[in-house]
């Protein structure tokens, strides 16, 4: 349909009926006009749930001002769709659909009812329980919560993605899935690097009733983000279940000052002890993060940070194929030689080993305490960020070359294959 007739549907339309009518005069024809309102709002909301059905066809013809509408068919396939659990998808569409046609229908709003009902069944707590020894060697128990998100399934098991500092140190895990219903998780890998865990629960420790309401998220491409976009957070914050918060996205690309060189996504939405391993979803109900509170700062609000999905799905996917994320390393432990240092003994700026691990690559290639890296390959070398950094872009199994000073004046290049830091 074109513009022009778009507009036409908006305006009271004119259509012109014969009467005759018979007087002493002689016969004439009378026209009586006759004015008809058009509703515009639910021929909108027609179009646009006939674009969304694509399994058949409804045409509407517009022929002197008339609308031809199977609206017992449209009727039963919309229902048909509802019933086979499309609400997410068709959600999604709708959003999509409306993006695309700003002038026609302006920005979407937030539906946020409908994005828990469609994402709720994806959000899970999980409790972790942890041994220790208090001052007087007796044996005590601490529990710890967090929040998880249905990641994948097979045939007989949930894939559920959290962030390893909810499960750190465990003896126990158990995953609230639905209404109390807890089951015992077991452990499929994780990646203390980047804060991430991969836990599993057999289906058939879930009644068939409960199951039916549980499913993987949706996830969504976390590049696509921009500032001031709707964020939701849904998690389970001091142990209340699925709990929902909104606000919008403040940054895209935030450095922390932790251990790892990620960015994270910065929100404003409250991110409290037990969002951790929460899901950060988009205005379509799409995964596109995973909220942490570890990073996040007691003495702020409007403060909370998310691991992106693009970041987080390539090391998940690895966990679950393997057990674990490959990193590489050399096996050393070292200093660094800042500017006054350098200056002060004469020596130049890098990092001084202090120790070399056992059967570690730096110890089979032949690397020694007090050897001065100065640089690996083309690239050179001032500090340990220097080193991490570069060995974060290779993988176990590559072969580097290490350039070093020894005795403090014999320059060496030592090849070194990285081997899997994570493999045991």
């Amino acid at each position: 349909m074109d513009d022009k007739q778009f507009e036409e549907f908006g305006e009271e339309e004119i259509i012109e009926e014969e009467r005759t009518v018979i007087n002493s005069e002689p016969e004439e024809e009378l026209v009586v006009p006759i004015k008809k309102k058009k509703r515009w709002k639910q021929v909108v909301a027609f179009l646009l749930i006939l674009t969304l059905v694509g399994g058949s066809t409804y045409t509407i013809g517009y022929y002197y001002g008339q609308i031809n509408i199977n609206e017992a068919a449209l009727d039963e396939k919309i229902d048909e769709l509802l019933k086979s659990n499309y609400r997410s998808e068709i959600y999604t569409s709708v959003v999509d659909y409306m993006d695309e046609k700003p002038g026609q229908f302006g920005s979407s709003e937030v539906g946020y009812s409908e994005i828990y009902d469609n994402v709720s069944g994806s959000i899970v707590g999980i409790t972790s329980k942890k041994t220790y020894y208090d001052w007087f060697n007796v044996e005590r128990t601490a529990d710890g919560s967090g929040s998880g998100v249905i990641i994948g399934e097979t045939k007989d098991l949930f894939h559920i993605v959290t962030n390893f500092h909810v499960i750190d140190g465990a003896t126990e895990v158990v995953v609230d899935v639905s209404d109390g219903l807890v089951v015992d998780a077991v452990l499929v890998g994780h990646d203390s690097d980047t804060d991430l865990a991969v836990l599993s629960i057999k289906k058939n420790d879930i009644p068939e009733l409960m199951l039916s309401a549980l499913k993987p998220i949706g996830v969504g491409d976390s590049d696509e983000l921009k500032v001031g976009e709707p964020a939701i957070a849904i998690g389970n914050p001091l142990g209340y279940d699925r709990t929902l918060t909104a606000g919008f996205v403040s940054a895209v690309d935030r450095d922390v000052q932790d251990e790892n060189s990620m960015k994270y996504i910065q929100i404003d939405a409250a991110i409290n002890p037990g969002n951790s391993g929460g899901a950060l979803v988009n205005r379509k109900g799409e995964l596109v993060g995973i909220n942490t509170s570890k990073i996040a700062d007691t003495l702020v609000e409007g403060i909370g940070f998310a691991i992106p999905s693009n970041a987080m799905m390539p090391i998940v996917e690895e966990i679950i194929k393997n057990g674990y994320v490959a990193r590489p390393f050399i096996g050393i432990g070292g200093v660094d030689i800042n500017e006054d240092d350098s200056e002060l003994y004469e020596i130049p700026m890098g990092v001084m080993i202090r120790y070399v691990y056992e059967n570690s690559p730096a110890a089979e290639a032949g690397l020694k305490e007090a050897d001065l890296i100065i640089g690996i390959d083309d690239v050179k070398i001032y500090n340990m960020a220097d080193l991490t950094e570069y060995l974060g872009g290779l993988k176990p199994g590559d072969k580097i070359e290490v350039k070093i000073i020894r005795n403090g004046e014999e320059k060496l290049v030592i090849p070194v294959i990285l081997g899997n830091r994570n493999s045991n």
